[in-house]
């Protein structure tokens, strides 16, 4: 137990800025920021906004069949003794209800579901399947239960109660009281002002619910953001995991470096010439004049590297000419496996032409 709250209190300590890898991380586990609320409140705007779009509609459809039930006897319809139909009444009345409700509840699914969409775009993980104990447990249940999040979440909710009661009970208040002109007029103006103050109370209400909304969405974010937060210790092992332990890379590049030299030294052997400067740096140089088209660097090195280049050139027989400039230039222009640039060509023949005499070829 000691342990545990001693990783509570670190994790309590979350003192860096959440990086991109961990928020990628997040995500991949299905952990995102999502204001349900916003989601459920885009969904009921757009079922109020498609009933009163399609209210003529549905309203000519509802007093087709009120028409359709009351022209016949109901009664012999429903009395199955004397041959009544209810199976066909009972179709109907559903088609009707699927007819007028299975618009609106598509429309509202497909503006919810693009509410979170935009949210969170797109995104597909298991892992929130995945069985967890912590779920099932009672006393986890418990602390979660008793947390002040849920303390402020029911606290959000009376008051978001409250106040959209009250400015409902304001706005119907404030229609009824004006309701009794509309009964010296005609049904149809009758119908007209009491669809439009449905209209006038159910979008004050939704501006009131954005409000909520809108803190809900920056509620959801800043506690999203603050979860993905890391500790001192979690950011330098997110680090050395993406960039490497540094002991590890420094060795690699160690190994890197001591291979890269093991093969340098294996190209000595096929120089023609090396050239020193005498002491300080040594430059292998190779040249077949049937293959190559310019003498190639297949070698170089300073202070230590250069004295076993002159070591390893000497046990092998190859010449070692001392020319301070060349072995300098060519030490800091050419690379190793480059061929020598087109300035130094006539300096490198005159050292592979003393080369040659020495060797008794002909250059």
């Amino acid at each position: 137990m000691a342990q545990g709250g001693g990783d509570q209190n670190e994790r309590d300590d979350l003192s860096d800025e959440a990086s991109p890898y961990r928020l990628e991380d997040m995500r991949r586990k299905g952990q995102v920021s999502q204001s349900r609320e916003l989601a459920g409140l885009l969904g009921l705007m757009a079922c109020g906004g498609a009933i009163f779009l399609l209210a003529p509609g549905m309203g000519a459809q509802y007093i087709e069949y009120l028409r359709e039930v009351f022209r016949t006897d109901l009664t012999a319809k429903l009395n199955l003794a004397e041959g009544g139909n209810l199976s066909e009444t009972l179709m109907r009345l559903l088609y009707v209800i699927a007819a007028l409700g299975l618009p609106i509840s598509i429309v509202g699914f497909l503006a919810g579901a693009l509410g979170s969409f935009a949210q969170i775009g797109s995104i597909w993980s298991t892992e929130p399947l995945t069985p967890d104990l912590d779920k099932i447990n009672p006393i986890k249940g418990l602390q979660r239960f008793f947390s002040m999040r849920h303390f402020y979440d029911g606290i959000r909710l009376i008051l978001k109660a409250a106040v959209v009661s009250a400015v409902a009970y304001g706005l119907v208040k404030a229609e009824v009281l004006s309701a009794p002109g509309f009964l010296l007029t005609g049904p149809g103006a009758v119908l007209e002002g009491f669809s439009s103050s449905a209209k006038a109370i159910f979008w004050a209400l939704c501006a009131v619910l954005m409000v909520f909304a809108g803190f809900d969405f920056w509620l959801q974010r800043w506690d999203y953001m603050k979860q993905a937060r890391l500790t001192k210790k979690e950011a330098k092992e997110e680090h050395k995991e993406r960039e490497g332990d540094p002991l590890i890379k420094a060795r690699i590049r160690s190994v890197q470096r001591e291979m890269a030299r093991r093969r340098m030294m294996q190209a000595v052997k096929t120089a023609d010439v090396i050239v020193t400067n005498p002491t300080h740096i040594a430059v292998a140089l190779k040249y077949d004049k049937d293959g190559m088209a310019a003498p190639k660097v297949v070698a170089k090195g300073a202070d230590f590297v250069a004295q076993r280049i002159k070591k390893l050139g000497a046990e092998m027989g190859i010449p070692i000419v001392e020319n301070v400039p060349l072995a300098r230039t060519l030490f800091k222009a050419v690379k190793i496996g480059q061929f020598i640039p087109r300035s130094l060509y006539q300096a490198v023949a005159e050292v592979l032409a003393y080369v040659y005499r020495l060797k008794n070829k002909k250059f």
